[in-house]
């Protein structure tokens, strides 16, 4: 069975970069590890979770916010948690992929991240 994973988009906040980027990544990694991307613009690494303190600075809080989801929320910033899906031929066009918000999240105005 394969392992479950999460997916990720995001725009880099590099300046003069702001590529806009999808990244994917098992859950596991994210709930327990680290998890670092690259960003194929301007090629700088991001931590996206980092459950094993190896990053402790002002960004992380010193090691309290462990990711992306808590150091955006933390910054006042969104986040949307949801499920891709993608479509077959004949109901959108062929191979289209369409997010879903989280069921129990939806609407609430929360914050958010993409599961694949």
């Amino acid at each position: 069975m394969e392992e479950p994973r999460l997916s990720l988009t995001f725009t880099c906040t590099v300046p003069n970069c702001s590529h806009r980027s999808s990244h994917f990544f098992t859950k596991r990694a994210y709930e327990k590890g680290i998890v670092i991307v690259q960003c194929p613009g301007c090629k700088n690494r991001h931590l996206i979770a980092d459950h094993l303190s190896w990053f402790k600075d002002d960004r992380t809080q010193e090691g309290k916010l462990r990711t992306i989801e808590d150091i955006m929320r933390a910054k006042g910033e969104e986040v949307q948690r949801g499920n891709l899906t993608v479509t077959q031929a004949g109901e959108l066009g062929e191979g289209d992929v369409v997010f879903e918000p989280a069921e129990s999240e939806a609407g609430d105005g929360e914050d958010k991240a993409g599961q694949a």
